[in-house]
């Protein structure tokens, strides 16, 4: 199922928070050398996390798009149901004006 853009940023959000997290742990953990297996699990995480951050903000992208082209195609169905009623309205109109005259020709 797809998510839809408000679940793509919270989750953009809880993200963005878990790398900050992880960016103060690291800070810590780097100042000393009982940590460095730590550091290396931390270090790999936090590409993951970028990796999954940039995947979240193009899903986004493409539901932005999305729904760009969605309202394009809506617009475009408007404006050719406002155009067919004008030009039916204006039939109306001629066909009514030829029957007029041609009752008072009559």
């Amino acid at each position: 199922m797809l998510e839809s853009g408000e679940e793509i940023i919270e989750d953009i959000d809880a993200t963005l928070e878990q790398l900050t997290q992880n960016a103060a742990a690291l800070k810590v953990a780097k100042t000393s050398h009982h940590f460095d297996h730590e550091v290396e699990n931390l270090e790999r995480l936090q590409e993951s996390l970028l990796a999954r951050l940039m995947h979240r903000q193009s899903l986004l992208k493409m539901e932005q798009k999305q729904k760009t082209l969605e309202s394009i195609r809506k617009e475009t169905i408007e404006r050719k149901v406002v155009d067919y009623a004008r030009s039916l309205k204006s039939r109306r109109q001629r066909t009514r004006g030829r029957l007029f005259n041609r009752n008072e020709k009559t």
